[in-house]
Parts: structure tokens; sequence; C-alpha cells
């Protein structure tokens, strides 16, 4: 899978790993993820992850910054069930002036259920208008490009 492919990720990418499990409220009728949680895991692996480099979502809250969806793309391999731990890896793809696109890759064991990646506009919550990125980001995101 090469850097331009749906949650691509390169051999040189540094890797931000975080773990959880499927619990039955996850499930739909066929006993397998809901479609959905994918994306709600991949919100809370993206949070975790800015916490991670010291830059926690809460602290752009608070400065009226917004990291907001323009494009999510999702390609399902294999289906997560009820009890299966699994591990989300997040990664950020590329960063430009007023977004960023972070991927991610889920896994039970050694197998790879899906990969995904979404891409972010910074959004000045104020006047609801892209922003530049914040430096305080782009430095903490350096040693992961």
């Amino acid at each position: 899978m090469n850097r331009n492919e749906v949650g691509g990720k390169p051999s040189s990418a540094k890797i931000f790993s975080w773990t959880s499990r499927v619990y039955f409220g996850d499930t739909d009728a066929a006993g397998v993820v809901f479609h959905g949680k994918y994306v709600y895991w991949m919100e809370a692996g993206r949070i975790e992850f800015l916490r991670h480099i010291g830059t926690p979502y809460s602290q752009f809250v608070a400065e009226k910054i917004a990291f907001m969806p323009v494009s999510l793309t999702i390609n399902y391999e294999h289906p997560l069930r009820f009890e299966d731990e699994f591990r989300l890896d997040v990664w950020i793809i590329r960063c430009g002036r007023a977004s960023f696109e972070v991927g991610n890759a889920f896994y039970v064991g050694g197998v790879r259920c899906a990969t995904g990646s979404v891409t972010l506009a910074v959004v000045d919550k104020v006047k609801w208008k892209p922003c530049p990125v914040p430096k305080l980001f782009m430095d903490a995101i350096s040693d992961w490009l």
C-alpha cells in the first residue's frame, strides 16, 4: 500500500497507537461493528493523538479553533466483532496551510480490518472561515511528517 492509497501508511511514518474494545452496542443486527463506529473511533484516536503530542484538542477549542472534517474515506477489509480488542494506528499523511490529513488503520492481532483517512480544515470558530494551521500544532507534528 503506498502513501496515496486510502489509509496508506508509508513504512517511514511515525505511528501513534490507541487500543479499545468492541462492545455489544457497537454492533449491528449482523453481529459486526456498525460502520459509523469506525468514524467515531477515528475521531477518538485523533483526539488521543493530539493529547499524546502535547496539543490537546481542548486547547484549540479554548482558542476558538476547530478542526472540521471535509473529507473522509474508509475501506473495510475484515469485520470487527463483539469483544474484539483492536488497535487503531494514527499518523499524519500531510499538513497544508489550512488543513491536514490523518491516516488510520484498525487491527485485531496482526490482521488489518480497515483503513481510512480524514482531511480536516482548520477553522476560526468566531468567523467560521478557514484559518492557518496553528504554529503550536505545526511544531508538535514536525517529527510526525
